[in-house]
């Protein structure tokens, strides 16, 4: 493998282990534990992917003054400073909490664009299912990893926070490796945020990648946000539901590849469809809350939360070859998308579990998938070379 493409890989699974594997579920259990009510956690939750949408909006610029390795640099730093921070604040402070988790997502999406369109630009067309499964894989086995070292280190205590602040910062040396420059991007003025956000509404209503990155968001923000806290209520410790959340991630671990390879070979409309199924099949069997049932639950869940994102992505970059579009603005209107529909699903299901029970956080992952699948079905394949 080209060393640009290992040392990138790298940073985002360093990176992503540290913001997602380890501070984004260590907010939720930290919280809970802390007294916190549902509804509450569920705005901390979501503040993360408010502050990730600003992110997300100004990194095209800054990409295009700073380049793509500075932008990657500051999203893993900030990150690391954060979790130096967040264990001395007050566990009942909502607001301090939510700026926090809001800097973070800012973090986050800084070095999501940063990576990301660097990667995906220069990478073989051919191949660009593999590659994206490959990357995915990647990042999902830091997501599951990154709960079984909360469940290792423990949820209260510093240790956890101080772990991520290690790994983000570790993971700005791979940049050191990274050789092939990114392509020459488009004009300032097409990289302004408010320029960015126009050309998404413009494109919203007739692109598949937006429409799959919204609903796609909604999923990940339901399940990988409010899961862990479903599991806590139907009887098991914060530590046994961190513990639960890894099987989550190996769910989205083990379908990456095949789900790259299947797209490649069959297109990502069936990778969608089969995205959309493995959700349902989840969903039913977290429904009934047996104990025994919560396993294949989780694994099944977990792969079409990582699923989702990655249908999402194959479909961006091949629309941006096919459509001459710079990579950093292809990878920037999925990106909001994403986390405009990460932002609704953790308050959502919050709110709704609040009032209404447990039981709406399948039943809402259910509806998203019903779209999911209704999305891919409708839309045309793109005739394939």
């Amino acid at each position: 493998m080209n060393k640009t493409i290992l040392a990138l890989n790298t940073v985002s699974g360093l990176a992503h282990l540290a913001q997602i594997g380890v501070i984004y579920p260590l907010l939720a259990l930290w919280l809970d534990a802390g007294g916190m009510p549902t509804w509450q956690i569920g705005l901390v939750e979501t503040s993360v992917w408010l502050g990730m949408l600003i992110g997300n909006l100004f990194a095209p610029m800054w990409l295009h003054r700073l380049g793509p390795a500075a932008l990657a640099a500051a999203g893993c730093l900030g990150s690391a400073l954060l979790a130096l921070l967040m264990p001395h604040l007050q566990p009942d402070a909502l607001i301090a909490w939510s700026l926090a988790a809001a800097l973070l997502g800012v973090c986050l999406g800084l070095r999501w664009i940063g990576v990301e369109s660097w990667l995906y630009a220069i990478v073989d067309d051919s191949q660009r299912g593999r590659f994206v499964g490959l990357h995915e894989t990647i990042i999902n086995a830091a997501q599951g990893a990154g709960p079984s070292l909360i469940a290792l280190l423990g949820v209260m205590g510093n240790k956890s926070f101080y772990a991520a602040a290690v790994l983000g910062t570790l993971a700005v040396l791979p940049l050191l490796w990274a050789r092939i420059p990114m392509p020459a991007s488009v004009d300032d003025a097409a990289m302004h945020p408010l320029a960015v956000l126009t050309g998404l509404l413009r494109h919203a209503r007739r692109s598949l990648p937006i429409q799959l990155g919204l609903l796609a968001g909604v999923i990940d923000g339901v399940l990988f946000g409010m899961l862990s806290i479903y599991f806590v209520h139907q009887g098991l410790s914060a530590s046994q539901a961190a513990f639960m959340m890894t099987v989550f991630g190996i769910g989205g671990l083990l379908l990456q590849l095949p789900l790259g390879w299947w797209s490649d070979r069959r297109g990502v409309h069936s990778a969608t469809r089969i995205v959309a199924l493995l959700g349902l099949a989840g969903t039913a069997l977290l429904l009934p809350g047996n104990p025994l049932l919560a396993w294949p639950a989780a694994a099944l869940l977990g792969s079409v939360a990582a699923g989702g994102l990655a249908v999402t992505i194959i479909a961006a970059t091949q629309s941006a070859v096919g459509d001459n579009k710079h990579m950093a603005l292809a990878v920037t209107e999925i990106s909001i998308a994403f986390t405009l529909g990460s932002t609704v699903g953790p308050v959502l299901a919050g709110a709704m579990m609040n009032a209404w029970g447990q039981a709406c956080l399948p039943l809402l992952s259910a509806v998203a998938c019903v779209g999911l699948y209704g999305i891919a079905r409708k839309s045309q394949e793109p005739k394939r070379a």
